[in-house]
């Protein structure tokens, strides 16, 4: 919300539950529109004339955008509002961009959500309007003054009216990159912040094995240099060599503690990037923090054993998030 002389409205949702593991709701999030700027090409219906949507005319009409439908048609290059496959429940303006967010029917469009996975890169969103007044239709750049919409449609950006739209989603081992609203982009953000901490330790790690391979290298040259008979003016062999081994001891020590960091490293990391509400629905069935062994996976029999008490789709969910932790294989 955002207040001036008048309440202007620049975000909507509407409440709806979670319930995770939801087999048909993958949750999506992207930029529908760009506001106050000309369209890159004519939208459908706008008789060839490219369209500006004010900011202001963009805040009225957001509240008829939550509970709208999301289409896709063949080939994603248009509109096709009979295969509606998700529908919005939230809108926001931020900055130029208006933004929505909602769900994907992931089990009723298995076959829609493999096409977009497999085009990810690519997406971008156009809406679907009605009840529209155009300031004046003899322009060569229509400028809408009222909107209605009705619904959107996920297409590629190439083939939008703004190629600045973009969508992602999240869906399990099924989906693809996303941020699907303020919760998704919570734990995602937690689990980026993991990886960052862990690609540190793992640089600390790298700057501490070039040490090592330095450390070999001079060793090999003390070596080689012994073996020459170029050692030391008054040193003796013995001496020489008992320093050598002394050093290939530490080296080794120093290469054992390393290892043994570098695998708690990831096995921290890979606990950590399972999410809450997994582990629980762990502890409820008698599986707390220990049941991860030192390689930060869970025994597969004991797993099953405390998920007996869910339903089959929550308990497909939970593997899946652990599968994709690396807790299980």
């Amino acid at each position: 919300m955002k207040t001036s002389k008048h309440l202007r409205l620049e975000a909507m949702a509407l409440e709806i539950p979670e319930v995770p593991g939801h087999p048909n709701r993958i949750p999506f999030r992207g930029v529908l529109t760009v506001l106050d700027r000309p369209s890159d090409r004519a939208p459908s219906g706008a008789a060839g004339h490219r369209v500006v949507l004010p900011r202001d005319v963009a805040e009225r009409a957001l509240p008829s955008l939550l509970g709208m439908a999301v289409d896709i048609a063949a080939g994603l290059r248009g509109h096709d509002t009979r295969q509606k496959v998700g529908v919005i429940t939230s809108a926001e303006i931020r900055g130029d961009r208006l933004e929505v967010a909602g769900y994907l029917f992931g089990k009723d469009f298995p076959e829609a959500i493999r096409e977009l996975r497999a085009r990810r890169d690519r997406l971008g969103m156009s809406y679907e309007v009605t009840g529209v007044r155009v300031r004046d239709p003899q322009a060569q750049v229509w400028v809408l003054e009222t909107v209605v919409f009705t619904g959107a449609a996920i297409l590629e950006r190439a083939a939008a009216a703004y190629e600045q739209t973009s969508l992602a989603a999240q869906a399990a081992r099924n989906g693809f990159e996303s941020t699907g609203g303020t919760e998704m982009e919570r734990k995602m953000n937690e689990t980026l912040e993991l990886l960052a901490q862990a690609s540190q330790t793992l640089a600390a790690e790298f700057s501490s094995l070039k040490a090592m391979v330095e450390e070999l290298r001079r060793t090999q040259e003390a070596v080689r240099e012994l073996m020459e008979g170029r050692g030391a003016a008054g040193e003796s062999i013995e001496t020489r060599v008992g320093t050598l081994e002394e050093r290939a001891a530490e080296t080794r020590r120093q290469e054992d503690a390393l290892r043994a960091q570098s695998e708690r490293t990831r096995n921290e990391v890979r606990r950590k990037t399972v999410p809450a509400h997994v582990l629980t629905l762990l502890a409820k069935g008698g599986m707390g923090a220990g049941a991860f062994d030192a390689g930060g996976t869970v025994e597969m029999a004991a797993l099953d054993k405390a998920l007996e008490g869910l339903a089959v789709e929550q308990r497909i969910a939970v593997k899946s998030q652990l599968a994709r932790a690396g807790a299980i294989e």
